[in-house]
């Protein structure tokens, strides 16, 4: 008799703990939920999801693509694809592969080329050098001014080359620097939406 009045006793203590232990579980799923909506918005935020950091190096090339205005007559006809080009970094380059299939940016499909330094930069509009290609950086910046293509570097240094966004690995965490001097010498106009969360900007001269 003891041993039920005990266990009556003991129910709603039992059922409390079922409650605190589903809501618990009920506010994980809310917060996944939040991070995958804040992930799918507009808006560079990739650094948010928990994946390996080329991978979320890949998410910012393809979310800087929504805050360039191309020069006029980049693009030569209507619908033609946004051209990422990747230098020095394959895994970089699967992640941006497997991030933009079946993905566009406004009305333009994007198409992913892994290039060598020595390959033309026609019809590139972003390339990335990735830090086992960073002594071609300077090289590089030249023909991206005068192709009027988005050089994206993740080189300590490499805005001094010419890069116009540098990624960099600060806390654990990717950010990016930006060089407006840069990219207005390749004709390139970047959102102050992106310039405004950037760690730093070096202004136009």
């Amino acid at each position: 008799m003891d041993a039920l009045i005990g266990h009556w006793l003991m129910r709603p203590r039992l059922f409390a703990r079922e409650r605190l232990r589903w809501g618990a579980i009920a506010l994980c799923v809310v917060g996944y939920c939040l991070v995958l909506v804040a992930w799918s918005a507009p808006g560079p935020s990739p650094d948010d999801a928990p994946q390996p950091e080329f991978g979320i190096k890949a998410a910012f090339l393809y979310k800087f693509l929504s805050y360039v205005e191309w020069r006029p007559g980049t693009f030569k006809e209507a619908g033609a694809p946004v051209v990422i080009g990747v230098i020095g970094a394959k895994d970089v380059a699967d992640s941006l592969r497997a991030l933009t299939e079946g993905r566009a940016v406004g009305d333009r499909p994007v198409e992913v080329r892994e290039l060598q330094s020595t390959d033309s930069l026609n019809n590139v509009h972003l390339l990335f050098v990735g830090h086992a290609a960073s002594s071609r950086i300077p090289a590089l910046a030249t023909v991206a001014q005068q192709r009027g293509t988005l050089l994206v570097t993740d080189s300590e240094g490499a805005l001094d080359d010419g890069s116009m966004i540098n990624l960099l690995v600060r806390q654990s965490r990717v950010r990016f620097e930006v060089s407006l001097d840069a990219a207005e010498k390749g004709g390139l106009k970047l959102s102050s939406r992106l310039l405004g969360i950037a760690l730093t900007v070096r202004p136009a001269h």
